[in-house]
């Protein structure tokens, strides 16, 4: 977390903004250094490999880094937050038309798109970033800035507040050298600052901003931790110790043979020397004078001992990173809830910061939307959007639907909380306004039938009338 005064950071101009960006890079420094080791890979062109060591060996890899972030970014973010709206002691025409304006907006930005990007971005560089705009169709737009590139500004305050957010990339202008483009984010201005050797000009206008607010949203872990970064020392020893097996493995396969009682008449290193080793190597029978020998000269590889250390290893990772070890025959059994539930017992204690970090966020992401929802005539307050954050865990979903119909005939909870509770995947506000219309579709048939056959009515004897 950078932190400044807003008085200092309303004060950046094209004089100092080089002080600027000497803080932000070294916090962007570290995330592209995650992201580098997370991808195993220098550009998106590359393939995932390790490259060659010193003695231009082939350096293998195992992406833990990778798996542990598609484990954990598929239990966050498989599922899109819910949303509801508290009636408290508003009319429910409030709490319908709060809905409606939330969905609205959530489809056009593909809401669980977005978030899964999010998490992607938090999970490998520790930080996300939300900007928030509106577009020349007057839609609502919130889109994700790359944490590569992004740092979000906050005060001095308890909690600190964010008072802005700012952007550096490096790109190519007309003669094609590389300049540096510096874009800074504050309430009232998006300004954007383009130099070489930290002399910056600005190149446009500042666009004014009228939110109320800083239109960006950043998602920062707390100490500023990757997901996998407590277990790089581990995953190196793994990598070495796969390597070491591998060359060890190569040598014994390119072994060298040994012949006692022998004497060659050529020097090593002469073409006769390298005809007679070849003719030594393709001969299907040797003959040794007495006391004469033949061996392989090859080192001695514990197999079983380096197994056991790899598993160990493979142990301390998954500890290290919360993430199940799939690899674990008690995880593969874990047939009920109970058992489940015991084996990410310690992913759930990761995900309980990144909870409360990305319910902040989005509660925040709303402020600020329902803040220019109300300058277009509305009367909505944030503070009645309740935000869940949802687990995509594997379930039975015959017993999913079983609880939530016990659920609902219990009377205890609304539709929408038990067809969330089903596990079916559908979007439940759509699923419910579908029901509400078949069942006016229906009563509407029922009431056209009623009228073009008219029940006859019954005389004081309780017979029917003759026509």
């Amino acid at each position: 977390m950078l932190q400044m005064t807003a008085e200092q950071f309303n004060l950046i101009n094209r004089d100092n903004i080089g002080q600027l960006l000497q803080k932000i890079r070294p916090i962007l420094d570290h995330r592209r250094r995650m992201y580098e080791r997370y991808s195993r890979k220098i550009s998106q062109i590359d393939t995932m490999g390790g490259g060659y060591d010193e003695n231009g060996k082939r350096h293998a890899i195992v992406a833990f880094e990778f798996y542990v972030v598609n484990m954990v970014q598929g239990y966050l973010g498989g599922k899109a937050p819910a949303y509801s709206v508290q009636k408290g002691d508003k009319e429910e025409s409030y709490v319908k038309d709060y809905t409606d304006a939330i969905e609205k907006i959530r489809r056009y930005n593909d809401d669980a798109a977005t978030y899964i990007e999010l998490i992607h971005d938090y999970l490998i560089t520790s930080a996300a970033h939300l900007y928030i705009y509106e577009n020349e169709d007057n839609e609502i737009v919130y889109t994700r800035f790359d944490s590569r590139q992004t740092v979000g500004i906050f005060d001095y305050a308890t909690p600190p507040n964010q008072i802005g957010c700012v952007r550096t990339w490096e790109q190519a202008d007309v003669k094609g050298q590389q300049e540096t483009v510096v874009e800074v984010i504050s309430d009232g201005y998006r300004r954007k600052f383009i130099g070489k050797d930290f002399v910056f000009s600005i190149v446009e206008e500042p666009e004014m901003l009228s939110w109320g607010d800083v239109p960006c949203v950043t998602f920062e872990h707390p100490d500023g931790i990757t997901v996998f970064e407590p277990a790089i020392s581990p995953i190196d020893t793994y990598e070495q110790l796969i390597n070491n097996v591998r060359n060890m493995t190569q040598y014994n396969d390119d072994a060298k043979l040994l012949v006692y009682g022998y004497n060659p008449a050529n020097q090593i290193g002469t073409p006769e020397r390298d005809k007679e080793d070849a003719e030594w190597l393709r001969a299907n029978v040797l003959f040794i004078g007495e006391g004469g020998k033949i061996e392989w000269l090859l080192k001695s590889i514990d197999y079983s001992g380096t197994l056991s250390l790899q598993k160990s290893l493979h142990d301390l990772i998954t500890m290290l990173t919360g993430v199940p070890n799939m690899t674990d025959e008690a995880f593969s059994s874990a047939d009920n809830a109970s058992a489940l539930g015991y084996k990410l017992y310690a992913l759930d204690q990761y995900c309980a910061t990144s909870d409360r970090v990305f319910r902040k966020g989005y509660l925040r992401l709303w402020e600020i939307i329902t803040n220019r929802l109300n300058l277009k005539g509305a009367d909505f307050d944030f503070r009645d959007i309740n935000i869940v954050m949802q687990r995509n865990i594997p379930t039975d979903k015959d017993k999913s639907i079983s609880r939530a119909a016990t659920m609902k005939s219990s009377g205890l909870f609304s539709d929408l909380t038990c067809i969330n509770e089903s596990q079916v995947e559908v979007d439940a506000q759509e699923e419910l306004e579908r029901r509400d219309q078949e069942t006016e579709k229906d009563y509407e048939t029922m009431m056209k039938r009623n009228q073009q056959n008219p029940q006859e009515e019954p005389d004081d004897d309780g017979q029917e009338a003759n026509p």
